[in-house]
């Protein structure tokens, strides 16, 4: 086996290893996803219900104070909520949750888009809940940016763990077509121009020649 094929095993070996921090930040990309389509399905299930009235129901029935200020803001967020509103936030869900889930199989599958992807998603909700902690901190987004800004760290940290798919691999060979293309160009460009240079004195020296004998 020669030096190339050796070092194309090794490197396959290494991204075909088990890595624990890839493999969490898949499970919760999949445990994000299954809640999200949840609310997605809930939402338009929902639709046509006047959501103020079961969301009373549902407090009641779980043994919350009504009074609590959190309780009595969602629910008053319930209220204004018309069918069309609702509809929105459900399609949203849905397109956000196959978005996770479209992350969590692409890392499972160590793809390179995938990395950047969930880099690019991550990092655009970090502004987001920076604003959101600065307005009113609560414990539970304090975690969610932190664990959002360890994913972001981690994936890009760990880039060796991930491989190009066919796309990822045909435009790389397109680039290197393509440079070695222009890499030959100036390689011809520069034989020109030498035999140029090497050239051109031999014109001068022949007419001299010629004239010489010529006066002889």
């Amino acid at each position: 086996m020669s030096t190339g094929e050796k070092l194309a095993e090794a490197v396959k070996t290494e991204v075909a290893r088990p890595d624990f921090g890839l493999r969490v930040i898949i499970v919760w990309k999949c445990v994000k996803a299954a809640l999200v389509t949840a609310v997605g399905v809930t939402a338009l299930a929902l639709m046509h219900d006047d959501l103020h009235e079961l969301g009373v129901r549902a407090v009641a029935w779980l043994g919350i104070d009504p009074a609590r200020p959190t309780v009595v803001k969602v629910l008053a967020a319930l209220t204004g909520l018309t069918p069309g509103r609702i509809a929105l936030i459900g399609t949203g869900a849905l397109i956000y949750a196959c978005v996770l889930a479209l992350q969590a199989w692409g890392l499972h599958r160590r793809r390179v888009w995938a990395e950047w992807l969930t880099v690019i998603v991550t990092s655009s909700l970090i502004p987001i809940e920076i604003y959101e902690l600065a307005s009113h901190a609560t414990l539970g987004k304090v975690l969610a940016l932190v664990a959002n800004l360890a994913i972001v760290v981690y994936l890009l940290r760990h880039r060796w763990l991930f491989v190009p798919g066919r796309i990822g691999r045909w435009l790389k060979a397109r680039r290197r077509a393509r440079s070695a293309g222009k890499a030959r160009e100036r390689r011809r460009a520069a034989e020109a121009s030498g035999c140029r240079a090497r050239c051109a004195p031999a014109a001068p020296r022949a007419a001299r020649t010629r004239s010489s004998r010529r006066s002889g």
